[in-house]
């Protein structure tokens, strides 16, 4: 199977997702979306990564040309896994809402109110986000104090969290969002210490990577 990854920053690679799907034996292409995107006819899933950025942000130069890219994939019916602004700009593709978070921004480790069977989703997971979203009805999957946190509309699905987030990831942000850190009260050291890399980690995003591929028909892909 051939994987797109939508790459914005340095600090937003594939991390423990790709590692994973290259443990499975994939292929995996990682794009920049200001450069010219690929077409998505040679691939099985897209994959669009986290960001600084707004997804509700219509000034962001690349927003628009990565917008056709999820909508050219959607209706070749190629699902997309979107990660935090990855599956806040896919919920703006099929029709839900994006917007501030009015409680603030969500930093931390966040155990996830399920709404339904899928326990793979309840976490606790890496959250890192100051926008919030509102998917279609129907489609939300989970949720946290502060709102919708993973939703799945036909093949696709999206979570706000950061599944595929390194302790090099999380202290790169950590250093570039101290700001809102500092104003919020969170010691960055504490909150970055507390993401592994190690095997534990990595059983839990294989169990939520392996969820995904089920839940998008892909589970068969390669296997």
């Amino acid at each position: 199977m051939r994987v797109l990854f939508v790459q914005h920053q340095a600090d937003c690679p594939p991390g423990l997702v790709g590692d994973r799907l290259v443990e499975l034996g994939h292929r995996l292409d990682v794009v920049d979306p200001r450069s010219p995107l690929p077409d998505v006819a040679g691939y099985q899933l897209v994959v669009p990564l986290g960001s600084e950025d707004s997804a509700a942000d219509e000034s962001v130069p690349y927003l628009r040309a990565e917008w056709a890219l999820l909508d050219a994939a959607i209706e070749a019916d190629i699902p997309v896994f979107g990660i935090c602004f990855g599956a806040q700009l896919l919920c703006r593709v099929l029709g839900g809402t994006v917007g501030l978070a009015p409680g603030g921004p969500e930093i931390g480790w966040m155990t996830m109110q399920v709404d339904g069977p899928d326990q793979v989703l309840a976490g606790p997971w890496l959250s890192w986000h100051h926008d919030a979203l509102v998917p279609p009805p129907g489609s939300a999957l989970a949720h946290s104090a502060a709102g919708n946190q993973t939703y799945a509309l036909g093949r696709n699905v999206g979570v706000q969290f950061h599944p595929e987030a390194t302790t090099a990831a999380a202290a790169a942000w950590a250093l570039g969002d101290a700001a809102t850190l500092k104003q919020n009260g969170i010691d960055p050291d504490e909150l970055v210490a507390q993401v592994e890399d190690g095997e534990p980690a990595r059983a839990r995003v294989a169990a939520l990577v392996d969820w995904v591929l089920a839940r998008t028909g892909l589970a068969k892909v390669g296997a």
